[in-house]
């Protein structure tokens, strides 16, 4: 049933009101967890298992037609030996689940292990911790073969790496078309130590010209890929940050460009579940990404676990330090954070304008025996964070990938036992679907005389009648003012996604 709250605003005998749409729907049944949060309605969305898979998922990005590619790796063996794959998953009737439970198979024999899965114009990218950085053409359509570029490959020394790289972002280069920056991570070679400058990994690929070059530990690089049409080359590789022990989460704002991106904290040098600094949020300014390298202050500058307190006070300070909330003596946790995504546009107020960070956990386990896989939201404006999905979930092990589209967010669930090794459980990886059934709030203020109204995201629709009997898009430009004659006649507005 739908219901309809309006806010009203009166002068000169004229009425408006601008209001919201709210829908009382149950959640899909298996859907393990309930979203929450302050000002987080749970009756504003949609929340459904999307897809669900043998094996396991970590990984999305959306194709031109709305359908959903998702990297895959083969459960046999494992999901560090598996044989990867990119699955598109379609939902023509948009219930929230996909069509084919299977999906269909686009790409496959790619080196298993996938973390992450990028698109840029007509390329994709794909890689996995310490695997080949692999680019991919889409086909012709977006339901066509998947076809391999090439890949660069990053060849570590001798003796052991503890955080290879694992992560991808992607942007347009500023001013090149058809040309990409390429984000990836070396992290640290060690849990609490400078990496040396002369433990360094090399780049290079056999089949893209301009990828080589010398890779130092603890920090992010920019690596310039240029489509040609029928082959890509590769530039410009440039460190753009360091200080820093296993950043990850890479993605760019869509309205400021600012580079935002996770630091995974220092294990406990004395206990290792009990971490010795928190894991972080981090950005670097659209004005200053490429330039300087920034330094972030792995590994003596911190913040401590428990306490909060800035250990050591050299680098660039983050946005947030993730501690247990409530009470960081004996709050809920979050740690190992994987990916982050930015609100969608159509989200109501409360998580309009913020970033969703995801958490690993415990490596090898899921359920209740993982009380460190909370999913956070961070509201921007100011820079606070709450638990938007909750640890110790029966049924939940690793929600560790993130897409966000206009009005949705879509989770997956590396494998729901937790377990990475391979396992006899008949659904291991999910995707679930958040869908926000209400827009976020329409605001309007007077202007010489008349009234403009201005929205973050869905279609305004306006009605004389809040009986819902003659809605009626008027306006889609998130943000843009829409701007009306006050009159005698009542008029109620309210954005629909």
């Amino acid at each position: 049933m739908k219901n309809y709250f309006g806010r009203g605003l009166r002068s000169r005998a004229a009425t408006l009101a601008a209001g919201i749409c709210g829908l009382s729907l149950t959640a899909v049944a298996q859907v393990p967890f309930t979203i929450q949060g302050p000002g987080v309605d749970p009756a504003q969305f949609r929340v459904t298992t999307f897809a669900t898979s043998p094996n396991f998922i970590m990984g999305m990005e959306r194709l031109s037609d709305g359908s959903i590619l998702a990297a895959v790796t083969a459960r046999s063996g494992g999901f560090f030996s598996g044989t990867g794959s990119l699955v598109r998953y379609v939902d023509v009737d948009k219930d929230g689940v996909a069509d084919v439970a299977a999906g269909a198979t686009l790409a496959t024999g790619i080196s298993g292990g996938i973390t992450s899965v990028r698109i840029g114009g007509n390329l994709v990218f794909v890689t996995g911790q310490k695997k080949p950085i692999t680019i991919l053409r889409l086909g012709a359509t977006p339901g066509a073969a998947i076809t391999l570029v090439g890949t660069i490959n990053l060849t570590y020394p001798a003796g052991g790496w503890l955080h290879p790289h694992s992560a991808l972002g992607l942007r347009p280069t500023p001013g090149s078309p058809n040309s990409y920056d390429l984000i990836f991570q070396l992290g640290s070679q060690v849990n609490f130590a400078v990496t040396p400058e002369t433990a360094t990994v090399s780049l290079s690929s056999a089949a893209i010209s301009g990828s080589n070059g010398s890779l130092k530990g603890d920090s992010i690089y920019k690596l310039t890929i240029t489509d040609n049409g029928t082959s890509v080359s590769a530039s410009g590789l440039t460190q753009i940050a360091n200080g820093l022990r296993n950043p990850a989460g890479f993605a760019f704002h869509p309205k400021t460009g600012d580079f935002y991106f996770e630091d995974n904290g220092i294990d406990g040098v004395v206990d290792a579940n009990e971490p010795t600094s928190a894991d972080e949020l981090n950005t670097i300014s659209l004005a200053n990404f490429g330039g300087a390298v920034e330094f972030f202050g792995f590994p003596a500058n911190y913040t401590q676990y428990r306490t909060g307190t800035f250990i050591g006070g050299q680098g660039v300070p983050p946005l947030v330090s993730f501690i247990p909330q409530p009470n960081p003596a004996n709050g809920e946790e979050t740690e190992g954070p994987n990916d982050i995504a930015f609100s969608p546009s159509g989200f109501p107020d409360a998580l309009n304008k913020g970033v969703f960070v995801t958490f690993h956990g415990k490596f090898n386990l899921g359920g209740t025996s993982n009380e460190e896989n909370a999913m956070a939201f961070v509201n921007l404006a100011e820079n606070r964070y709450f638990h938007f999905i909750p640890s110790k979930l029966a049924g939940v092990g690793h929600l560790d990938g993130l897409l966000a589209t206009s009005d949705s967010l879509f989770i997956s669930d590396l494998g729901k036992t937790g377990n990475l090794n391979n396992n006899n459980n008949a659904i291991n990886g999910v995707i679930y679907q958040v869908k926000a059934l209400v827009g976020p709030s329409v605001h309007f203020q007077w202007v010489e005389g008349k009234v403009e109204l201005t929205w973050a995201g869905g279609a305004l629709e306006r009605s004389t009648s809040l009986d819902g009997s003659n809605w009626s898009e008027v306006a889609a430009n998130a943000d843009a003012p829409y701007v009306i004659q006050a009159s005698e006649t009542s008029q109620f507005f309210r954005t629909r996604n």
